[in-house]
This record gives C-alpha cells, sequence and structure tokens, in this order.
C-alpha cells in the first residue's frame, strides 16, 4: 500500500488528538450525569458507551485488522486502535469531527461491501485484503477522491505507533538510548526509533 506524507500542521493535530484520547481514556470511570449522557444530534452516544455504536466499531475493527494484521508483533485490534477511534469520537471530537467520521465510515463500509459482493466485515480475511487493497490504489493513485480515507488510514497508523505495543514490539524501543553512534550500516539496526 501506498505510504501516506502528511504535512506537519495535520500531523501535529493528531498527534495532540490521539494524546488527548489517550490522556482522556486514563481517566475513565467517572459518573456522567443523565443530562450529560443523553443528548440530540451526532453526538449522542450509542449502546456501547461511546458514539460509534456495534456496528461500526466491528467496521472499525476489521478496517484496522485489515491495514495493520497481527503477524509476529500485535496488531492494530490488540494494540487498542478501535478503542482510541472511539476515544477520538466520544471525548475529543465535536459534532463536525463525528460527522464527518460517521458519513465517511458509512461511504467507506458501502463501497468496501460493493468489493467483497457482500459484508465487509464478515467477509473473510483475504477477501478483505483484496478490496481494501483496491480501494487504497484507487485513493492513492488518484483515481477516486476519499479524503475520509487517507484521514482513516493515517489515524490507524498513528493511533498503532503511539500504543504500547506499536512502540515496543513493532518498533526498537529503549528508554534511554545507548551511546551516540554517528554513522553505522543500517543492517545494524533493521528497524526503525520509538525514541
Amino acid at each position: 500500500m501506498t505510504d501516506l506524507i502528511f504535512d506537519r500542521r495535520n500531523m501535529f493535530k493528531s498527534l495532540l488528538a490521539i494524546s488527548a484520547a489517550s490522556a482522556l481514556a486514563a481517566c475513565g470511570g467517572a459518573e456522567v450525569s443523565p443530562s450529560e449522557s443523553s443528548s440530540d444530534g451526532p453526538a449522542e452516544r450509542a449502546e456501547t458507551g461511546g458514539f460509534f455504536g456495534p456496528e461500526e466499531l466491528a467496521l472499525i475493527s476489521a478496517l484496522a485488522d485489515t491495514i495493520i494484521p497481527a503477524t509476529d508483533t500485535a496488531g492494530a485490534v490488540a494494540a487498542g486502535v478501535p478503542d482510541t477511534v472511539q476515544s477520538l469520537a466520544t471525548d475529543w471530537g465535536d459534532d463536525a469531527f463525528r460527522t464527518y467520521w460517521r458519513n465517511g465510515l458509512t461511504a467507506l463500509g458501502s463501497a468496501l461491501n460493493t468489493h467483497v459482493g457482500g459484508d465487509f466485515v464478515s467477509a473473510d480475511e483475504d477477501q478483505r485484503l483484496a478490496a481494501l487493497t483496491a480501494h487504497d490504489a484507487s485513493v492513492f493513485d488518484g483515481d477516486i477522491q476519499d479524503r475520509f480515507y487517507r484521514d482513516f488510514k493515517a489515524t490507524v497508523v498513528q493511533a498503532y505507533y503511539m500504543s504500547e505495543p506499536g512502540a515496543t514490539e513493532e518498533l526498537a524501543y529503549e528508554p534511554v538510548p545507548g551511546e551516540w553512534i554517528g554513522c553505522v550500516p543500517l543492517a545494524d539496526f533493521p528497524k526503525t526509533w520509538a525514541t
């Protein structure tokens, strides 16, 4: 799949949003009054306790699992990416953000359902990969305009590499790196660094 090129401003906004969602998730368990938990419009909470309902979370999980599947390291689902996306929408995003994500997920789900000839979420792993690969190529080759898919994929990747498994299993991680070595063969250090 094509690599994403981030401009600095959007990258910092996304990193700030994910950091805020992680901080808010750490504050979980606070009591919410009935007047705070129920509202009209796109910000209303689904029965899962967050903005996205079970079907939307299933689609988010299927997409995240297809973008970053489990290999010898944890995949996006095991790293908690769907929970991070839920936190972003529930605790951080405003109504415009939530509307954009809900509409984007609906459109993306419909497009991928067409690719697999049925339900993307219940399709087998190979069908999901083929459908998402075709959609990804169409988006990044410029054949179709799908800004939401670009944003979704960037969010999944950023949330994954900010998670503990992404930063410590997928990337090389040392809390305090050792000595400074200015020039080394790349083969000596095949992974990029999380710190």
